[in-house]
């Protein structure tokens, strides 16, 4: 067993070995220039200024015809607690970042383009251009919460221009139309999809070309209730907004396990999720969880 494992790591490293060659010649067979200058310009235009206020963020449920407040979801009230958060203006990307986005990133750092199975990696072709590919260039990246994180970073950098994962309360601010309350769904018009339709969003697990499967929200926003579940930049808490049920943009807690994906259906709706878990099907491997996201412009300014 240890001689496989040792066989095994040694392969695993020569994959990746070899995967970064491979993204190091097609970096240098490609001229990344004009990808990189297109990917600024279109960042910024595809930036959606939004101005900031003062909603009820979380489960703000509705009050029967009996008088009784209820929430919308009973069993995750407690970490969904309707409470009052004040936001600054900001902008967000009009879309999640695509494969295409992600592969000039990758290319232009010299990271090998991979794809991955539990914790292993394979080198793949940078800018797939087959539609029925699940690395599309025009389909949602799925990638770990520090690559978004990164992402939006070194896209900053390209920009210079402050961009980063967006906070919680943002996501939602936008996903609800500016926090309204008649915003029940993050849906285009804050109404559920069709059962046909929340079949191929949600059971089918099927990935599409960003903004192609539902119309924009009042906003300008694609894809907040379609197309995976988006990476956020605050750690996940249980109790944090019990504890803190007035605040003016909240970064959530300084630390902890796990970091919060926003979730396709009810916008205030939200889960925590680790980069990484162990494995139901084997004790050494180790499954990588992996989102879709986009870059948020962390200023009160316009782009």
């Amino acid at each position: 067993m240890r001689n496989r494992s040792a066989i095994a790591a040694l392969l695993c490293s020569a994959t990746l070995l070899y995967g970064c060659q491979e993204s190091s010649r097609a970096a240098k067979a490609l001229d990344l220039q004009p990808r990189i200058a297109e990917l600024a310009s279109r960042t910024i235009n595809n930036l959606v200024f939004i101005e900031g206020g003062t909603f009820i963020m979380g489960d703000f449920g509705a009050i029967g015809e009996d008088g009784v407040w209820r929430p919308y979801f009973p069993p995750t009230i407690e970490e969904d607690r309707p409470h009052e958060v004040t936001l600054s203006d900001y902008s967000l990307s009009q879309h999640k970042t695509t494969w295409g986005d992600f592969d000039t990133y990758l290319l232009t750092n010299g990271i090998e383009v991979f794809e991955r199975n539990y914790q292993d990696k394979w080198a793949r072709e940078p800018f797939e251009k087959d539609p029925a590919n699940e690395f599309f260039i025009d389909k949602p990246a799925l990638v770990t919460w520090q690559e978004a994180k990164d992402y939006c970073q070194w896209l900053g950098a390209q920009t210079d221009l402050p961009l980063d994962l967006p906070t919680s309360a943002q996501w939602e601010f936008a996903a609800r139309n500016r926090g309204s309350q008649e915003w029940i769904f993050s849906t285009h018009d804050g109404k559920e999809t069709s059962s046909d339709m929340k079949w191929y969003m949600h059971d089918t697990g099927e990935y599409v070309p960003v903004g192609s499967r539902l119309p924009v929200n009042p906003l300008g926003l694609y894809d907040m209730a379609d197309n995976g579940k988006e990476w956020v930049n605050d750690w996940f808490s249980e109790t944090w907004y019990r504890e803190n049920p007035k605040v003016t943009d909240p970064q959530g807690p300084d630390e902890g396990t796990q970091k919060i994906v926003r979730n396709l259906d009810f916008s205030f709706s939200r889960i925590g999720a680790p980069e990484s878990i162990p494995s139901t099907f084997n004790d050494e491997w180790t499954l990588i969880i992996t989102n879709t996201f986009r870059c948020a412009l962390q200023s009160s300014s316009p782009p």
